[in-house]
């Protein structure tokens, strides 16, 4: 293991730039972290607009013990979409989380000490 605090911002910036993020990556922080930006919002705001409209009315046929093809109308679609927007963000973070692994290897870190550099050069 190297000393973490003697490793040059030059270093740590070569290694990072060896292993930069993907768009798949970029495209889900961007959009749907919580440090999402008001000017990106549109993306977040229209998945969870869609969901859950698309809850409420799954939940309002249910209450109103409409037929289970009513109910299905809106039903399916939302486990369709949710089913894949989980799988979208959590392939997002596994992919991200194994760019910071091969970034730590390459600098001989652990990410405890990866995330200390990252404060002490970019805040």
């Amino acid at each position: 293991m190297a000393d973490w605090k003697k490793i040059s911002k030059e270093e740590f910036d070569a290694a990072y730039n060896a292993q930069l993020p993907s768009g798949w990556i970029r495209f889900a922080f961007k959009y749907f972290s919580k440090e999402t930006e008001k000017k990106d919002m549109a993306v977040k705001n229209t998945v969870v607009y869609v969901l859950g409209g698309l809850f409420l009315l799954g939940m309002i046929a249910t209450m109103l013990n409409l037929s289970n093809k009513v109910v299905g109308m809106f039903v399916i679609p939302y486990g369709i979409l949710l089913a894949a927007l989980v799988f979208y963000l959590f392939s997002a973070v596994f992919l991200n989380n194994r760019r910071i692994s091969k970034i730590c290897k390459k600098l001989g870190v652990t990410k405890w000490e990866y995330n200390l550099l990252v404060d002490k050069f970019y805040s």
